[in-house]
Protein backbone atom coordinates (compact mmCIF):
# COMPACT_ATOMS: atom_id res chain seq x y z
CA UNK A 1 0.00 0.00 0.00
CA UNK A 2 1.43 3.36 -1.15
CA UNK A 3 2.68 6.39 1.86
CA UNK A 4 -0.80 8.19 0.84
CA UNK A 5 -3.51 5.40 0.39
CA UNK A 6 -1.88 4.25 4.22
CA UNK A 7 -2.24 8.45 5.35
CA UNK A 8 -5.62 8.10 3.63
CA UNK A 9 -7.12 4.99 5.65
CA UNK A 10 -5.69 6.48 9.19
CA UNK A 11 -7.72 9.65 8.72
CA UNK A 12 -10.22 7.76 7.78
CA UNK A 13 -9.88 5.65 10.97
CA UNK A 14 -9.27 8.48 13.21
CA UNK A 15 -12.31 10.14 11.84
CA UNK A 16 -14.50 7.13 12.78
CA UNK A 17 -12.91 7.08 16.18
CA UNK A 18 -13.78 11.20 16.74
CA UNK A 19 -17.28 10.07 15.88
CA UNK A 20 -17.54 7.14 18.60
CA UNK A 21 -16.04 9.13 21.19
CA UNK A 22 -18.13 12.14 20.57
CA UNK A 23 -21.20 9.62 20.39
CA UNK A 24 -20.38 8.31 23.39
CA UNK A 25 -20.74 11.40 25.20
CA UNK A 26 -23.97 12.52 24.19
CA UNK A 27 -25.15 8.62 25.66
CA UNK A 28 -23.88 9.58 29.17
CA UNK A 29 -27.06 10.63 31.36
CA UNK A 30 -27.79 13.95 32.84
CA UNK A 31 -27.36 12.65 36.38
CA UNK A 32 -24.12 11.33 35.22
CA UNK A 33 -22.79 14.83 33.43
CA UNK A 34 -23.80 16.68 36.96
CA UNK A 35 -21.70 14.33 38.51
CA UNK A 36 -18.89 14.87 35.97
CA UNK A 37 -18.63 18.55 35.95
CA UNK A 38 -18.13 18.15 39.70
CA UNK A 39 -14.95 16.09 39.15
CA UNK A 40 -13.85 17.96 36.11
CA UNK A 41 -12.79 20.70 39.03
CA UNK A 42 -11.06 18.31 41.00
CA UNK A 43 -9.59 16.92 38.16
CA UNK A 44 -8.66 20.23 36.75
CA UNK A 45 -7.19 21.28 40.04
CA UNK A 46 -5.30 17.50 40.37
CA UNK A 47 -3.77 18.30 36.60
CA UNK A 48 -2.84 21.82 37.46
CA UNK A 49 -0.59 21.16 40.94
CA UNK A 50 1.12 18.77 38.79
CA UNK A 51 1.91 21.04 35.66
CA UNK A 52 3.00 24.22 38.67
CA UNK A 53 5.29 21.32 40.21
CA UNK A 54 6.87 20.04 37.11
CA UNK A 55 10.96 21.51 36.35
CA UNK A 56 9.58 21.72 32.66
CA UNK A 57 7.28 24.40 33.75
CA UNK A 58 8.89 26.37 36.45
CA UNK A 59 12.23 27.03 34.07
CA UNK A 60 10.05 27.84 31.36
CA UNK A 61 9.75 31.41 30.51
CA UNK A 62 7.25 31.56 27.33
CA UNK A 63 4.52 29.46 27.58
CA UNK A 64 1.95 28.19 25.16
CA UNK A 65 -1.55 27.55 26.67
CA UNK A 66 -4.55 26.28 24.77
CA UNK A 67 -7.76 27.96 25.99
CA UNK A 68 -9.90 25.21 27.17
CA UNK A 69 -13.26 24.38 26.59
CA UNK A 70 -16.19 24.28 28.90
CA UNK A 71 -17.02 20.45 29.00
CA UNK A 72 -14.96 17.52 27.80
CA UNK A 73 -11.42 19.27 28.85
CA UNK A 74 -9.36 20.15 32.54
CA UNK A 75 -9.56 23.98 32.57
CA UNK A 76 -6.04 25.90 31.97
CA UNK A 77 -7.55 29.29 33.70
CA UNK A 78 -4.78 28.44 36.97
CA UNK A 79 -2.07 27.74 34.67
CA UNK A 80 -2.68 30.86 32.66
CA UNK A 81 -3.08 32.85 35.54
CA UNK A 82 -0.34 31.39 37.34
CA UNK A 83 1.76 32.06 34.63
CA UNK A 84 0.67 35.42 34.33
CA UNK A 85 1.50 36.14 38.38
CA UNK A 86 4.89 34.50 37.94
CA UNK A 87 5.92 37.03 35.15
CA UNK A 88 6.05 34.45 32.64
CA UNK A 89 5.41 35.29 28.91
CA UNK A 90 2.29 33.50 27.88
CA UNK A 91 1.39 32.81 24.38
CA UNK A 92 -2.03 31.42 23.33
CA UNK A 93 -3.43 29.94 19.87
CA UNK A 94 -5.11 31.71 16.88
CA UNK A 95 -6.50 30.47 14.02
CA UNK A 96 -6.89 33.07 11.71
CA UNK A 97 -10.22 32.45 9.51
CA UNK A 98 -8.44 33.32 6.42
CA UNK A 99 -5.74 30.56 6.93
CA UNK A 100 -7.50 27.31 7.89
CA UNK A 101 -4.30 25.29 7.95
CA UNK A 102 -2.62 28.25 10.28
CA UNK A 103 -1.76 28.44 13.92
CA UNK A 104 -0.22 31.51 15.59
CA UNK A 105 0.48 31.70 18.82
CA UNK A 106 -0.33 35.16 20.34
CA UNK A 107 0.35 36.90 23.67
CA UNK A 108 -1.37 37.34 27.02
CA UNK A 109 -0.10 40.55 28.62
CA UNK A 110 -2.10 40.59 31.65
CA UNK A 111 -4.63 38.64 34.31
CA UNK A 112 -6.47 41.36 33.12
CA UNK A 113 -6.45 40.91 29.50
CA UNK A 114 -7.40 37.14 30.43
CA UNK A 115 -10.02 38.03 31.84
CA UNK A 116 -11.49 40.68 29.64
CA UNK A 117 -11.78 38.50 26.69
CA UNK A 118 -14.67 37.50 25.35
CA UNK A 119 -16.61 34.24 24.41
CA UNK A 120 -16.68 32.51 21.04
CA UNK A 121 -19.31 30.73 19.29
CA UNK A 122 -17.71 27.62 21.00
CA UNK A 123 -17.46 28.93 24.61
CA UNK A 124 -14.32 29.52 24.47
CA UNK A 125 -12.31 32.50 25.20
CA UNK A 126 -10.98 34.08 22.26
CA UNK A 127 -8.18 36.57 21.80
CA UNK A 128 -7.66 39.64 18.98
CA UNK A 129 -4.38 38.89 17.05
CA UNK A 130 -2.15 41.28 18.21
CA UNK A 131 1.39 40.07 19.27
CA UNK A 132 3.04 36.98 18.08
CA UNK A 133 5.40 34.62 20.03
CA UNK A 134 8.82 34.69 19.75
CA UNK A 135 10.53 31.48 21.06
CA UNK A 136 8.80 29.47 23.31
CA UNK A 137 9.92 26.83 25.87
CA UNK A 138 7.07 25.63 26.33
CA UNK A 139 3.99 23.74 24.86
CA UNK A 140 0.93 22.48 26.45
CA UNK A 141 -1.17 20.64 23.91
CA UNK A 142 -4.55 19.92 24.12
CA UNK A 143 -6.19 16.59 22.39
CA UNK A 144 -9.88 14.55 21.73
CA UNK A 145 -7.91 11.58 23.11
CA UNK A 146 -4.57 10.09 24.06
CA UNK A 147 -2.94 6.50 25.42
CA UNK A 148 -0.39 5.57 27.76
CA UNK A 149 2.02 5.83 24.98
CA UNK A 150 1.74 9.40 24.57
CA UNK A 151 -0.46 9.19 21.06
CA UNK A 152 -2.93 11.77 20.66
CA UNK A 153 -6.03 11.55 18.95
CA UNK A 154 -7.16 16.17 17.73
CA UNK A 155 -9.72 17.57 16.75
CA UNK A 156 -9.15 16.87 13.11
CA UNK A 157 -7.23 20.29 11.52
CA UNK A 158 -3.41 19.38 12.34
CA UNK A 159 -2.55 22.32 13.88
CA UNK A 160 -0.55 21.27 17.09
CA UNK A 161 1.57 18.67 14.76
CA UNK A 162 2.41 21.50 11.90
CA UNK A 163 3.36 23.86 14.75
CA UNK A 164 5.33 21.86 16.52
CA UNK A 165 6.83 20.27 13.45
CA UNK A 166 7.41 24.22 12.56
CA UNK A 167 9.09 24.93 15.81
CA UNK A 168 11.31 21.83 16.36
CA UNK A 169 12.91 22.56 12.55
CA UNK A 170 13.41 26.42 13.21
CA UNK A 171 14.72 24.92 16.47
CA UNK A 172 16.81 22.74 14.74
CA UNK A 173 17.99 25.46 11.74
CA UNK A 174 19.22 28.01 14.23
CA UNK A 175 20.92 25.79 17.00
CA UNK A 176 18.32 25.89 19.59
CA UNK A 177 16.32 23.77 21.63
CA UNK A 178 13.19 23.15 20.51
CA UNK A 179 9.87 23.58 23.29
CA UNK A 180 8.96 21.14 25.70
CA UNK A 181 5.63 19.87 25.02
CA UNK A 182 2.84 18.42 27.65
CA UNK A 183 -0.47 17.72 26.84
CA UNK A 184 -2.76 17.52 29.32
CA UNK A 185 -6.10 14.68 29.62
CA UNK A 186 -8.88 13.97 31.81
CA UNK A 187 -8.64 10.23 32.66
CA UNK A 188 -11.64 9.35 30.77
CA UNK A 189 -10.09 10.87 27.65
CA UNK A 190 -6.92 7.80 28.15
CA UNK A 191 -8.05 4.55 25.90
CA UNK A 192 -6.49 2.29 28.12
CA UNK A 193 -4.72 -1.11 25.92
CA UNK A 194 -7.85 -3.15 25.99
CA UNK A 195 -10.03 -0.66 24.61
CA UNK A 196 -11.41 -1.99 20.96
CA UNK A 197 -10.59 1.23 19.57
CA UNK A 198 -7.32 2.41 19.64
CA UNK A 199 -5.41 5.74 17.80
CA UNK A 200 -4.20 5.34 14.43
CA UNK A 201 -1.23 7.43 13.71
CA UNK A 202 0.58 8.58 10.30
CA UNK A 203 4.40 10.03 10.61
CA UNK A 204 3.00 13.58 10.40
CA UNK A 205 1.78 12.68 14.50
CA UNK A 206 3.88 14.26 16.83
CA UNK A 207 3.45 12.95 20.22
CA UNK A 208 4.15 15.53 23.40
CA UNK A 209 6.99 14.71 25.56
CA UNK A 210 4.93 14.05 28.74
CA UNK A 211 0.94 13.25 29.37
CA UNK A 212 0.35 14.96 32.02
CA UNK A 213 -3.78 13.12 33.83
CA UNK A 214 -4.71 14.04 37.48
CA UNK A 215 -3.13 11.01 38.37
CA UNK A 216 0.28 10.36 37.01
CA UNK A 217 2.79 11.90 34.28
CA UNK A 218 3.22 9.81 31.75
CA UNK A 219 6.54 10.13 30.30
Amino acid sequence: MSSSATTATTQAAKALLRKSLKRRLKLVPPAQVAQDLSYLDNAAAAITARVLAASWYLKADAVSCYLSTPVGEASTDSIILDALSKGKRVFIPYCPLEQPTVMRMLRLKSVHHFESLKLNRWGIRDLDPQEQSGGLDLILVPGLAFDRKKRRLGHGRGYYDRYITETGDYAARFKKESPYTAALALNAQIIEPDDPQQIPVTEWDRTPDVLVTPDEVIS
